[in-house]
């Protein structure tokens, strides 16, 4: 029985990057989120000036109350003969513009606080007070760290036998070994290596990993029927597949196609042969199959 394991270089990455940028310009009059701290989802972190954002709703509000008004009154006077279609439209679509620019003006106000939309750790702030942030500036950038990514890359013929949901343990320098489960196997490999990228995720509830940290991920594979063997009995027929030599009970020469499967310090593990077999260990190049010979266990000499 085989027991296989495959063991990656892999390295820690954050589970997830936000850079949180204004939506909105203003100044700045607060920064609660300081670099390196860890804050909680729907915490503030940079926060802009409000007056002229508050007015802009304000203004709104009433432009919004006064287009109703006039929207009923509009209804109102063509029950009675005294207003046109063409009237009532023109007070509906201007209804309808000024409730698109309350509906902006209230998410204005509402952007005016830049909050975490997780919990994460603020990485970066380049921002402080007084500062002056312009639409599409960057107020913080934040990681996710809890839970963190294992990233690792798999040859060939080790992604063939992975699947997402694979129970892996990941070890670290100087860090205690965890636990973690395949949640990304790539379908492409990478032109240069000709690797395929391998996710995996772990808890990491305390936050003693960090992003950027080197790891071997090691996963067990499910064990398979396999004999060990010396290297030296593998054998290349005419075709190029690799078999072994061994006697039936009349002592003659027999050849079996075997694979491959595995390998350690005392041989090469191979599929293909019968549960017993007696397989020639020495002179297995100077016999032939069919021919009768004479053989000798280890034992007898």
């Amino acid at each position: 029985m085989l027991f296989r394991s495959i063991r990656l270089r892999s390295f820690t990455a954050p589970f997830r990057v936000v850079d949180l940028k204004a939506e909105i310009s203003g100044s700045v009059v607060a920064v609660p989120g300081r670099r390196g701290s860890l804050i909680e989802g729907g915490q503030v972190v940079c926060a802009l000036d409000e007056d002229d954002t508050q007015q802009q709703l304000d203004q709104s509000r009433a432009q919004l109350q006064q287009a109703e008004i006039a929207f009923t009154g509009a209804q109102q006077l063509k029950t009675a003969g005294f207003q046109s279609e063409l009237a009532i439209a023109e007070a509906k679509a201007n209804l309808e513009a000024t409730k698109l620019a309350f509906k902006r003006s209230e998410i204005n106000a509402q952007n005016i606080k830049i909050k975490a939309p997780f919990t994460a750790i603020v990485e970066r702030r380049p921002v402080e007070v007084g500062d002056f942030l312009a639409v599409g500036q960057l107020c913080a950038r934040l990681v996710e760290l809890s839970p963190l990514k294992i990233i690792a890359q798999a040859s060939e013929a080790d992604v063939a036998k992975l699947k997402l949901g694979d129970r892996a343990v990941v070890t670290f320098e100087g860090h205690q070994p965890v636990e973690a489960n395949l949640t990304y196997i790539a379908h492409e490999a990478n032109t240069m290596t000709r690797n395929y990228l391998v996710e995996a995720k772990t808890e990491n509830a305390d936050l003693a990993l960090r992003a950027g940290i080197s790891a071997t991920l090691s996963l067990n594979l499910p064990a398979i029927e396999a004999h060990l063997i010396p290297s030296s009995l593998i054998l290349l027929d005419a075709d190029g597949d690799t078999v072994v030599r061994a006697v039936d009970k009349d002592n003659v020469v027999f050849q079996l196609k075997v694979k491959a499967v595995g390998e350690d310090k005392n041989g090469i593990w191979v599929q293909g042969l019968p549960n017993t077999v007696n397989l020639i260990t020495v002179g297995q190049n100077y016999v032939s199959q069919g021919q009768q010979i004479e053989i000798y266990f280890s034992a007898d000499l």
